[in-house]
């Protein structure tokens, strides 16, 4: 069969996709030459906007979802990392329940919580920079992003100091730090 995929029935959109995939993957794969980086799903769709010249009007979480199915595949037919991971929510920091299906797609299992997933993520974002040319330090580990990372393990708060008391009354001493009884 010959002819191109327009003559085979392929609409507009599926054109397009195609070639804010193929962009996407130049992104993430600049992202991630950066240890560390990572990049929310609205600059994604910007920087593929801007670099192809074509956009949609549909909402960016729908858009987010088919650009990132097409990423997947590519990433899988391209023998890539998996660099939808670098793509996460400018609100909380996740990569969100829509990674589950880099992890079916590769034929793992999806973890049972949303910090599991966030770990698997993590991992991946890691495996991103060390194949993309990042700085990787030797004793790298996966990381959380900071958002995520804050909402998971907030930082501790530190108990008020005692307020010193008198010894032989056992009352909060003035700012004087001298009892008034004893005095």
């Amino acid at each position: 069969m010959t002819g191109t995929m327009a003559d085979l029935g392929e609409t507009p959109f599926q054109q397009d996709i195609e070639k804010w995939a193929q962009a996407a993957v130049r992104v993430l794969q600049e992202v991630a030459g950066t240890y560390g980086n990572f990049i929310s799903y609205k600059e994604l769709a910007t920087r593929v906007f801007d670099e192809t010249g074509t956009s949609t009007r549909m909402l960016v979480p729908n858009f987010s979802s088919r650009l990132l199915n097409r990423v997947i595949h590519t990433c899988l037919e391209k023998e890539l990392p998996a660099l939808s991971s670098l793509v996460v929510s400018a609100t909380d920091g996740t990569v969100g329940s829509g990674f589950d299906a880099v992890l079916r797609a590769s034929g793992r299992e999806v973890p049972e919580t949303a910090l599991e997933r966030e770990r698997i993520a993590a991992a991946e974002r890691l495996e991103c920079y060390r194949r993309c040319g990042a700085d990787v330090p030797a004793d790298a580990e996966p990381r959380l992003t900071p958002k995520y990372e804050v909402r998971v393990n907030p930082p501790k708060q530190t108990a008020p100091r005692p307020k010193p008391v008198c010894a032989v009354h056992g009352i909060q001493l003035p700012a004087t730090g001298v009892c008034d009884d004893c005095a």
